[in-house]
């Protein structure tokens, strides 16, 4: 199976393996940086920080645990506890603003070209899109793992998933 992906989507299979460890420390970068990015948006009454955007999620602010009603997350969170939520948050979808915008793709206009598999339960589900550009992107999916770009755009982009576990 991976030698047909390779034949459709040759350069973002090769050029992968050297966006995962960009995309795993811009990773780890966001969990060290979740503190201080909570309290800048206390500090200025501020649900966004804009320039550090690429370390939390590119389809909500800080409060989207609230807005997209997550369990645990108070709508009337005050003080340490909004600033606790907030960490959570960025924690919850590290480096997805990174992932979707630097090391992903626009969806417009995208379509997948080859499946092979069942998208859910994700057992062994490969895919190929391809994108308005005619380039090509992979994906694969096996129960937690989740290797190539993800094929359901969210908010309007494809973006890199390295979950190799």
């Amino acid at each position: 199976m991976f030698w047909i992906i390779f034949r459709l989507a040759p350069v973002s299979v090769a050029v992968y393996p050297f966006l995962v460890p960009i995309a795993w420390l811009m990773t780890l970068l966001a969990y060290v940086l979740s503190p201080i990015i909570a309290s800048i948006s206390m500090i200025t009454g501020s649900n966004q920080v804009p320039w550090l955007r690429w370390f939390y999620t590119h389809d909500a602010s800080l409060d989207g645990g609230i807005e997209q009603s997550k369990d645990g997350y108070d709508p009337n969170a005050k003080g340490f506890k909004l600033w606790w939520q907030r960490v959570s948050w960025v924690c919850r979808n590290p480096a997805y603003g990174f992932v979707a915008g630097p090391l992903g793709f626009s969806a417009e206009g995208s379509f997948i070209t080859y499946e092979s598999g069942a998208a859910y339960p994700p057992v062994s589900y490969w895919t190929v899109v391809q994108l308005n550009s005619g380039f090509r992107i992979f994906s694969y999916r096996h129960k937690t793992r989740w290797l190539g770009w993800k094929y359901t755009p969210i908010a309007g982009r494809h973006q890199l998933k390295s979950k190799p576990f």
